[in-house]
């Protein structure tokens, strides 16, 4: 009969295991990811509200969309005013998150950023209509209003339309999208104004987008229906 081992000693008293400061923020707010805090208001978030940036070898900056990129990156808000202090050259905060000098053009790199935001949101979008996720138009968007986890209203829509939205689809969350014309040529269609996104494992991560691009583009007017 071999040995019985010894139960482990008792902890000592006032000796608490205890999670850092960051993981028992992450449970207090239902959260799985890491926080990350941006470079110019110093806020911590999840990734999925801030937008990263990546160093290259030879200095230059660019913005990982996905921030899937290898290496240690540099995270700005999704806000207007925190990408426009950010991408000021005098502002030097890229410099200080890579600890090594960063080559960029501010006016240019934002347009990237928003350029990149836009793209992500349409090809979501496109991604949805493959799956068979998307309902175009406003009659068929009715037809499966109880499937339905949101609709998308492109920002061209008339005050007509928008009414009739309102009366055939009540109670149903509504989001802006862009022009009819610029839906219509990502999804492959004519020019529609009223998108019907089905309820899916897609729907959160096409909100993200849409709010990114909103939050830091401004371009997009959120239709009142």
């Amino acid at each position: 009969m071999g040995a019985i081992k010894p139960p482990d000693p008792p902890a000592a008293p006032g000796k608490k295991k205890r999670g850092t400061k960051k993981g028992r923020r992450r449970a207090a707010l239902d959260h799985d990811e890491p926080f990350r805090m941006c470079i110019v208001c110093r806020a911590s978030k999840v990734p999925t509200e801030l937008l990263r940036f990546a160093r290259s070898v030879d200095g230059g900056l660019g913005f990982d969309v996905a921030a899937r990129l290898p290496g240690r990156g540099a995270w700005v808000c999704t806000s207007k005013a925190c990408l426009e202090k950010s991408t000021d050259p005098k502002h030097g905060g890229f410099a200080r998150a890579f600890d090594a000098a960063v080559v960029f053009d501010g006016p240019a790199l934002r347009v990237q950023v928003r350029a990149l935001l836009n793209a992500e949101v349409l090809a979501r979008l496109g991604l949805l209509r493959r799956q068979g996720d998307l309902i175009l138009g406003r009659d068929d968007a009715a037809r499966r209003q109880l499937n339905l986890a949101f609709v998308g209203l492109s920002v061209d829509l008339s005050e007509n339309s928008l009414h009739e939205v309102k009366e055939s689809l009540p109670g149903v969350e509504t989001l802006p999208l862009p022009s009819m014309d610029v839906i219509g040529a990502a999804l492959g269609v004519r020019p529609v104004g009223v998108v019907g996104v089905l309820k899916g494992h897609g729907v959160a991560g096409l909100k993200t987008a849409i709010a990114r691009c909103i939050d830091v583009a401004g371009v997009w007017s959120v239709p009142t229906v």
